[in-house]
């Protein structure tokens, strides 16, 4: 997504002060209706580490400040503090530009401090980025749990509508925000529920923009507005209660704090429900407030914990003026000194074809270290593949579809083989299609018969559900991922067992996500997320024995109705894994398969017109006779990527993970002595027996007599990884154009000319760096290929080609279309 540069200030920072006339001050004592005190809206017009954004009139003690805040270009979430309060709190439904990279997230701070002279609020990254934003400062707002509701939606145009929130009451504070990723010149101001939004402040070319409603209706509430011209737009609609009129009712002391799940790195804790006038929980370790939750959530996960370590825990109510109840009764807990770990993790989601894609776990990856992931496929036939460069193929487990269509499948890998530097996952499909997945990397798991539930379920709407499964016993990990159809935008995690799951991988636009619990308690388990937007879902929950058995302690102090009788009782308890032993068996007088006579079929490829050419390993034999599979493990070449005379065409080679590799026909201008490709692949026969080797294909300058190439050695790969940045662009869609097309079939001449044609032209428009040149190749490419269909369509009614050739001609430039559609309105 290209950015515009600011026509801002010179410091690249501009802030425009809030609309229109502000009314007078009141104070907090005399009403309860929030009032707008200022506001402002700036944007960066270059990548900077910091902005700062100044709020000039009086901020009062108690007002609240919130704003919707992003940053372009950071693998990072941005960060907001004031140099009067410090750091704010983050809220949820965040999102991320519609390339999935960056971070726009609703910050706010509750109660303020007073500032008579003002105060600068800080935006930042820790690296450098494009920082843009809005800010509002009001009077009038509770002091203590403020925010009610919140909904965010991202997309592309000039109608903008957060969707809806849940219900809130009348006379709330709404506040609502856009940010672009173009300039749409001016917004008009939209409505909730029949209430005029009124503007509150704006950048000049509308890139940053905030409005209000002071004074809520009752119901739901949306976030609307109109932009003056089409493009990506990022919005948020958040609730906030306002002070009370009279004092509300204190809230009871929280009874029953117990921590249903303790493991090395995290205590999740629960309790029961206050009475009276609940705004919310604050959550204390060792004296200490660490986090707060919503009034109707009574459970926490502390994941700021060391190994073998002993913590006091402690809650309490608070309602909406900052008054707090007595706290709990303590709960001491001691971590285990092991137990099931996250590492890290990956997701993705694609909207372009491919037939395989390469995902990187750049963190060392630890021998013995579980790699479990949620991959599907949607649009090829056959399964869905996954390997990695370090342990070859992954296990597979349970699987379903994409509603009758595609394939989804749960895949691990455990007891991974060591890999300091990281490793790549290659997920891949029997043709180009649309890949999906979520994957993670977990410590102190066992390294054998790892796995010990796991189930599926799939449905539609935005509440995603599955299990439960069999009991399990306490102390397992627990793995949850979802799939979508839609991009959702957002998701809450669920729990089980009375134990929350945490978030930990996630794309941007939510639609692969995986959820963990990393030490079960005892009994089924569920696997649940609530999505941002309905869509159709496609769920996996899985168990997993830990390594080594988990002793964790508990004590806590209870106070029973006698005021005078206290009793104290400390808790101990021990899992232990009930993995039964492994059994390593040999089959008597089988012999593995036999590489030594492997070729590539075919071994050269010609023409050189940068179409892609599907390659299979032949000459593999078995000694026993079994089936032999192939997995392509890596593909290489003797000639850098994107070389001279190359068309700078992007990658030149997929399916790494699958049975065929497919590899671009190219190779150097004049006087090139070739390219040779290197596959390298695995053979197994299912038994246990398992060969590898490599094949060498060629592509030739000239297809004379000297139909041969020199091969300089497998110095590059081909498959990256140049890919994963610039086949998120134009290059994905020259992918997809490249794919063979009617293999087999006798393709009239005409047809052929025109989809090259269509080829050439995007591979011109992604080399293109002037805006419009770019999108004149672009257009001519896609009305080019979309002449091939109708010439595809004719001949397939004149019996020249099949009518399944037409079809994948037709999709082909549906897809093309869809991504070209989405590329031209970010550049």
């Amino acid at each position: 997504m290209k950015r515009l540069p600011s026509a801002l200030s010179t410091a690249g920072l501009a802030l425009i002060s809030i609309l229109g006339v502000l009314p007078p001050r009141t104070s907090v004592a005399q009403s309860t209706i929030p009032t707008i005190v200022q506001g402002r809206a700036f944007s960066t017009g270059s990548r900077v580490s910091t902005a700062t954004v100044p709020l000039s009139r009086p901020v009062a003690q108690g007002d609240l400040l919130v704003g919707w805040f992003a940053q372009y270009n950071a693998p990072e979430q941005v960060q907001v503090s004031d140099d009067v309060n410090g750091s704010w709190t983050r809220a949820p439904r965040s999102q991320t530009f519609l390339n999935d990279t960056g971070d726009i997230a609703l910050y706010y701070r509750e109660n303020s401090q007073a500032a008579a002279g003002g105060m600068t609020i800080t935006v930042s990254v820790s690296a450098t980025a494009y920082l843009q934003g809005t800010v509002a400062d009001y009077s009038g707002v509770a002091f203590a749990g403020s925010l009610d509701e919140i909904a965010s939606a991202r997309d592309v145009g000039t109608a903008v509508d957060t969707g809806a929130t849940a219900a809130v009451d009348a006379g709330e504070l709404v506040f609502a925000a856009v940010l672009t990723g173009n300039s749409p010149g001016s917004v008009t101001p939209g409505s909730s529920l029949g209430v005029p939004y009124v503007p509150r402040a704006q950048t000049a070319n509308g890139s940053s923009y905030e409005e209000d409603i002071t004074s809520s209706a009752a119901g739901s509430q949306h976030g609307t507005a109109t932009l003056a011209s089409p493009t990506d737009w990022y919005a948020v609609c958040a609730v906030f209660h306002p002070l009370p009129a009279t004092p509300p009712e204190p809230p009871s002391t929280p009874t029953g704090l117990e921590a249903p799940s303790v493991a090395s790195t995290r205590v999740a804790l629960s309790w029961s429900q206050s009475t009276g006038s609940v705004a919310g929980h604050t959550v204390y370790r060792d004296g200490s407030s660490i986090g707060t939750t919503r009034p109707d959530t009574t459970t926490f996960v502390d994941e700021n914990v060391t190994p073998g370590t002993t913590y006091t825990y402690a809650v309490d109510a608070f309602d909406l003026v900052n008054d707090h109840s007595a706290p709990s009764a303590p709960l001491t807990v001691t971590t285990p000194a092991a137990s099931p770990q996250f590492v890290q993790g990956v997701a993705a989601s694609f909207e372009t074809l491919f037939t395989s894609y390469t995902l990187t776990l750049s963190e060392p990856v630890l021998a013995g270290d579980l790699l479990v992931g949620w991959f599907g496929q949607l649009g090829a036939p056959g399964e869905v593949h996954v390997a990695d460069d370090v342990n070859g193929p992954w296990t597979r487990s349970v699987s379903t579809t994409f509603s009758g269509a595609g394939d989804i499948a749960l895949f691990y890998r455990e007891n991974s083989a060591p890999a300091p530097s990281g490793l790549e996952i290659t997920v891949g499909a029997s043709a180009p299609a649309y890949l999906q997945e979520a994957v993670a990397d977990y410590r102190g798991v066992a390294t054998a018969g790892a796995l010990d539930q796991a189930t599926v379920a799939h449905g539609a709407g935005t509440y995603a559900s599955v299990g439960p499964t069999a009991s399990v016993p306490a102390g397992e990990l627990v793995v949850a991922a979802v799939l979508t159809g839609g991009q959702p935008g957002s998701v809450t995690p669920g729990s089980s067992q009375m134990v929350p799951y945490v978030l930990d991988v996630q794309n941007g636009s939510a639609a692969s996500d995986l959820e963990d619990i990393l030490s079960s308690a005892a009994g089924p388990q569920e696997g649940s997320l609530t999505l941002g937007a309905a869509t159709n879902w496609f769920m996996v929950l899985a168990t997993f024995h830990p390594m080594v058995t988990i002793p964790s302690t508990t004590s806590s102090t209870t106070t029973t109705t006698d005021p005078t009788t206290t009793t104290s009782s400390t808790s101990t308890s021990t899992t232990t894994s009930a993995r039964p032993p492994t059994t390593i068996t040999t089959i008597p007088g089988n012999l593995p398969p036999d590489c030594s006579a492997a070729a590539a079929s075919p071994t050269v490829l010609w023409p050189p017109n940068r179409q892609f050419v599907n390659v299979s390993v032949a000459g593999v034999t078995d000694p026993d006779g079994d089936p032999v599979a192939i997995t392509v493990t890596g593909i290489t070449q003797d000639k850098p990527l994107n070389d001279g005379g190359q068309g700078n065409t992007c990658p030149d080679a997929t399916g790494v993970g699958t049975a065929t590799a497919s590899l671009r026909a190219e190779r150097e201008g004049t006087g090139d002595d070739g390219r040779v490709y290197h596959v390298s692949f695995a053979a197994d026969d299912g038994r246990g027996g398992r060969c590898t080797g490599t094949v060498t294909v060629c592509v030739p300058y000239d297809h004379g007599q000297g139909r041969v190439c020199v091969d300089q050695g497998p110095l590059f790969d081909s498959t990256g990884p140049t890919c994963v940045g610039a086949c998120t662009s134009a290059c994905a869609i020259e992918m997809a154009l490249a794919q063979p097309l009617c293999t087999g079939e006798n393709v009239p001449p005409t047809l052929m000319q025109r989809l090259a044609s269509a080829q050439e032209l995007v591979v011109q428009a992604a080399g293109t760096s002037g805006k419009k040149k770019a999108k004149r190749l672009m257009r001519k490419g896609i009305k080019a290929l979309k002449q091939a269909v109708g010439i595809a369509a004719k001949a397939a009614k004149k019996g020249e080609i099949s009518p399944a050739c037409a079809a994948s001609v037709a999709m082909e430039f549906r897809s093309a279309k869809a991504a070209a559609d989405r590329w031209l309105h970010t550049r």
